[in-house]
Order: C-alpha cells, then structure tokens, then sequence
C-alpha cells in the first residue's frame, strides 16, 4: 500500500511538471506575441526545452517503469526512490539556472547531474528487470529504451566539445544537437513507450512472434536512422542510401506494428478502458504521422521543406513529445488508476489539452505550407498563443483536480 501510494504521488508530481512546461510554453508564446522584455527569450527556450525532457517525460517514463516492475513480482529497493529525487534535482537545477544564465557552468552542472541520473537508472533497472516475470517483448523493448537513453548522452558530451575546443563548423553543432534529440525521440522515448503499451496489452501468444520482429525491425533501424537528421547538410551518398533503407525499414514496421496493436486492442485481456484507448488512438496516429513525416525527409524537395522553415521542426518536435509521449502517458496513468482524470473538471481538462495540442500542430502545419508558398501569417502567433492558453487551462483543471490518488 505504501509502494502504491508512493508511485501515484510521483504520478501527480509528473502531472504538476507538465503544468510547468505549459506554463514556460505559455510564456514562450506570450513573448513572440505581445512584449516580455523581463525574460530572454533565448534562456526560456533552453528552459522549456530541457525541463520538458528531464522533469516531464523522463521522470513520467521513470515513474511507469517503476510502477511495471512493482507489478511484476519485484520488491522495489530504495533506490528507485533516491534516483526519483536525484532526477528532480537535475530538473528544477536546470529549469532555474537556465532562465538565469542559459548555458553556463550552473546549467552544465545541472545537466551533468541529469545524465548521472540516466546511467545509474539504467544500469539499475536492467539487472532488476531480469528478475522480473515481465514478457520478453517487453523486456526486449525496455532494453533498447535503456540503451538510447545513455547513448544519446553522446550528444551533449559532442556539444560541449565542440564548444571547448572551438569547433567551428555550424553542422558539427547542429549535428550534435540532433544526435541527443534522435535518441531521446526515436530510442529512448519509443522503445519505452512501447514496451509500456505491450506490458498493459499483453500479447497473446499467437502474436508473439510478429511482435517481436516489429519491435526487431524497429531497433535495428534506429541507429541508421539518425542519417535522416543529417540530410540538411548536403552529406555524401552513403549517408542518403543509409537513410533511405532505414525509413523503408521503420515504414515497414509502422505496418506490422498497426495490424498487431489493431488486433491486440480488440482482443487482449488488457484491453484499455475508453478514455486510455482515446488517448492512444491519438498518440498512435502522432507516432504513425512522425514515421511518416521521417521517411519523408529522404525526398529532397521535402527534405528541405522540413529544415528550412521554422514551424515545421517546431511542429514535429510537439507531435512527439506532445502528441505521442504525453497522450500516452496520461492514458497509461489512466488505465493503471494511478490518476484519475475520467469524469467532470478533469475530463474537461483533457479535452481542452487534446484541443490544444491538435490546435497547435494545425497552425504550425498551416503557416508552414503559407511560408513555403511565400505568404507571412502576421496573426499566427495570436492562434499560436491561444492553443498554448488551451493546453494550460486544461492542464491546470487536471492538477487541480487530478486525480484520485489511492
């Protein structure tokens, strides 16, 4: 009861966290709308960008697994608890420091701490998993998300680097940029979303083998894959070969993995209650469209659609950390009674998030295809500010009554 207690109340602090986000991208919007001259824009960005990753979606990821280990016939060591609080320390270090200095020796230190948090997690959960009654899908699934974490921890060692020793070139930057944000959103952000979605499913055994090749075939594409985000910079012909099989290859298991889930939801025992499958219904199609929207970039004409305005990578951005990760989320949350949000204010206030986070990625989509075509929308930024308002109040009505937390 005590463990139970304790997880949903780290479930309710991931919800406040999410609130914080808002707010930043509240304010974020507000800037580019109205006049802000207290805040630079700049710092606030890296401050959203980074509590967005470490306090929202790593800690709700952390606080999920942690709650499928518990249910999988592991005693939970203290140790969980430790890192928990550990993470929250790099995450609100990074928030505060970040609005106040952006990089800096203050915000670096909070971020050291943060990849800290990542290694020993990993190193942890992995040699408490195997214990565990989970399926070997699952365990499959949690592996690869374990091992994206701490190789995308390569990013951000490049960053510094090239910040050291001076390293001139805009792509070395850009690229090490890229490479931490592939694997957050295409490793470690997937692989544990889906071994969290097949550990509610429970794939019957007579999917167990198409399963696994799903999942085979999206690992193995994931590291190739990350020639798709170097497609900007004109790369030799390898590098367009490679990220062409790679998308044939996530394509091809966005295919499998469609038919399985399909099937899955209609038949498992785990079936999700409706709110959950709602809000799956949606994260799927955000994870359908952003495997879509990758295989996309190999077109060359598209390609530079996708880096050259803006919006669009604002818009891709949001569609996975928003549209896929954190509809998720709050559906596992959901369906696992760990919140409750399904009746009065707080299914308003998933509609209103819903709404807002759909609002936003229609805008950004639109006032992407006028630029393309050579037309400025001054009122974007109005409509902009306005979803960002949507997604806040229907987040603050979730906190505020968040959840039965038993």
């Amino acid at each position: 009861m005590q463990e139970t207690r304790r997880l949903n109340s780290w479930a309710a602090l991931c919800l406040l966290n999410l609130l914080l986000v808002s707010v930043l991208g509240l304010l974020l919007r507000y800037k580019g709308t109205f006049s802000f001259p207290v805040v630079n824009y700049k710092y606030l960005l890296n401050a959203h960008s980074h509590f967005a990753f470490s306090g929202w979606v790593t800690t709700a990821l952390f606080t999920a697994l942690v709650y499928i280990l518990a249910r999988s016939g592991i005693g939970l060591s203290p140790v969980y608890h430790y890192q928990f609080w550990l993470n929250q320390v790099a995450s609100f270090g990074m928030l505060v420091s970040f609005m106040w200095q952006g990089y800096g020796p203050v915000s670096i230190f909070f971020s050291a701490i943060s990849v800290v948090f990542s290694y020993w997690f990993a190193a942890r959960y992995w040699s408490d998993m195997r214990k565990s009654v989970m399926a070997a899908v699952v365990k499959a699934c949690i592996r690869l998300a374990l091992i994206f974490l701490v190789l995308s921890s390569a990013g951000p060692f490049l960053l510094a680097y090239s910040m050291s020793h001076r390293v001139g070139s805009l792509a070395f930057y850009y690229n090490s940029i890229y490479l931490y944000l592939h694997f957050q959103y295409n490793g470690w952000f997937t692989f544990a979303v889906l071994g969290l979605l097949l550990w509610v499913l429970q794939p019957p055994a007579v999917h167990a083998g198409k399963t696994a090749w799903a999942v085979g075939l999206m690992g193995v594409a994931c590291v190739p894959a990350y020639c798709l985000s170097l497609l900007w910079t004109v790369p030799p012909t390898w590098v367009w070969v490679t990220a062409g099989i790679a998308a044939i290859v996530q394509l091809a298991a966005l295919l499998l993995l469609t038919d399985l889930l399909w099937k899955m939801f209609v038949t498992s025992r785990g079936r999700p209650r409706r709110l959950a499958a709602a809000l799956w219904g949606l994260s799927f199609t955000a994870f359908g469209i952003k495997i879509i929207l990758q295989a996309s970039s190999v077109i060359p004409s598209l390609g530079r659609f996708a880096f050259s305005f803006r919006p669009v990578i604002i818009a891709y951005l949001h569609l996975v950390l928003l549209g896929f990760v954190t509809f998720f989320l709050l559906g596992f949350f959901c369906i696992n009674k760990m919140l409750d949000f399904s009746r009065g204010v707080g299914r308003t206030g998933i509609g209103l998030f819903s709404a807002g986070v759909v609002g936003n990625e229609m805008i950004l989509l639109l006032q992407s295809l006028l630029a393309a075509g050579g037309t400025a929308w001054n009122g974007a930024s109005y409509y902009l500010f306005g979803a960002a308002l949507c997604m806040f109040a229907g987040l603050t009505m979730l906190v505020v009554r968040p959840a039965k937390i038993v």
